[in-house]
């Protein structure tokens, strides 16, 4: 159960990390972010009224952390696919943001089984093949794009690993809390920016058919990982 709702998750992260690249060529990331973390909040309120969700101290504070990271990540994220190239970008951040947890598990105590250590010996392995891309006319990650994909891998890791500190029993109220503070921080920001630049608060642009159709997409593959990767890890490390 649990393999099968980590592949799922991965996938829906894999799905709206792409479109939300794709629109973040078209629009500042700050602002796919945003609008994808409000689709992404309507989702999880509805998804919350029919699996459940309880909103204890404990967890309120735990998702507020988690809300902060998923506002870094998604941010960083799409501004490091944008800059690209995605090929090289996007493991890179996967690689950061899966090794994370696992130590983070392990200095907890926590054993790791046979699958697990394998698991970390590939990614050890992807490590050296994201930075080793062979060609003279390869287009490699610019300085800005490398520290948006540390930021994103930082973000994520900070992600699982306070989504995996809530109570079992808490349901989605912690998806609930996170994508608020989330979407909180992010309009702040582009409050921010539009006073001091002078620039719209979000491009026009940004609710054209195509760009607008790629944000929700990437609002909806985000918050349905995050569903997936709380019954994974709920169900096992």
């Amino acid at each position: 159960m649990t393999i099968i709702f980590g592949l799922l998750s991965a996938f829906s992260y894999g799905l709206a990390d792409f479109v939300g690249a794709l629109a973040a060529k078209k629009i500042r990331a700050l602002a796919v972010t945003a609008i994808s973390f409000s689709f992404g909040l309507v989702i999880a309120l509805v998804l919350s009224q029919v699996l459940g969700a309880t909103y204890s101290a404990e967890t309120i504070q735990t998702s507020i952390y988690a809300g902060i990271s998923s506002a870094i990540a998604i941010s960083c994220l799409y501004a490091a696919l944008a800059l690209g190239p995605i090929s090289i970008v996007s493991p890179l951040t996967a690689v950061i943001s899966a090794m994370i947890p696992v130590i983070v598990d392990v200095a907890s105590g926590q054993a790791l089984s046979g699958f697990a250590v394998f698991a970390v010996v590939l990614i050890l392995v992807a490590v050296v093949l994201v930075g080793f891309v062979p060609g003279e006319k390869v287009t490699l990650p610019s300085l800005p794009a490398l520290i948006y994909s540390l930021g994103a891998g930082l973000g994520f890791a900070g992600i699982f690993v306070f989504l995996d500190a809530t109570s079992k029993d808490s349901g989605l109220g912690p998806l609930v809390v996170m994508r608020a503070v989330g979407l909180s921080l992010l309009i702040l920001g582009l409050g921010y920016l539009a006073i001091k630049n002078k620039v719209p608060f979000i491009e026009k642009s940004a609710f054209e058919i195509k760009t607008l159709t790629l944000i929700l997409v990437a609002g909806a593959g985000d918050v349905l990982g995050n569903v997936a990767f709380l019954i994974a890890t709920r169900e096992g490390a």
